[in-house]
């Protein structure tokens, strides 16, 4: 019983992001709401800081120990967050969102970009056949940040392809 109270806290101090994240969240959903809109450019501009600055910032904050894997995902979380914006601003109000989207698709292009380097990471070091695909995936979830299932996922993938490949030139060898 005494461990259960000694883990919670440590817990808390080690993911306190979710704590202060949830009432900013539910503070931009509500607000807009409550106030019908009376002043449109500075809740659009609120609720943008909050979900595309603040929010990434804190988790930036929070999960720091992280490295590279912790920037990926506040960038993640930033087009997340304009997204989000652009939802819960109506249309008719979108004066910031309307040049701010495309730094959407910027962020989103280049997070594009580091999965496709690793998912080929992944797939050439299994084709290669030197290297280990646990190896590899344990390798690629380490250095980019990604969940490790998801780069084991990939490696068994790419294991699966290099063993039709193989398979498809033993066939076509034989009927020569």
């Amino acid at each position: 019983m005494n461990t259960l109270r000694l883990q919670s806290p440590s817990k808390i101090r080690q993911h306190w992001f979710f704590i202060v994240a949830t009432p900013i969240l539910a503070t931009d959903l509500l607000v807009p709401r409550l106030d019908h809109w009376s002043n449109p450019s500075l809740l659009e501009a609120g609720v943008l800081f909050d979900v595309s600055i603040l929010i990434p910032a804190l988790y930036l904050i929070c999960y720091r120990s992280r490295g590279k894997a912790a920037v990926l995902r506040a960038i993640a979380l930033a087009c997340l967050g304009i997204w989000v914006a652009g939802h819960v601003v109506p249309t008719e109000y979108h004066q910031i969102l309307s040049s701010v989207g495309v730094v959407r698709y910027i962020g989103l292009t280049v997070l594009l970009t580091i999965e496709l380097k690793l998912a080929l990471v992944i797939y050439r070091s299994v084709f290669q056949g030197g290297a280990d695909a646990a190896a590899t995936a344990q390798r690629a979830a380490s250095d980019a940040g990604m969940p490790e299932w998801v780069a084991r996922l990939m490696a068994f993938e790419a294991s699966l392809w290099r063993k039709a490949w193989k398979s498809f030139q033993r066939l076509f060898r034989r009927g020569t």
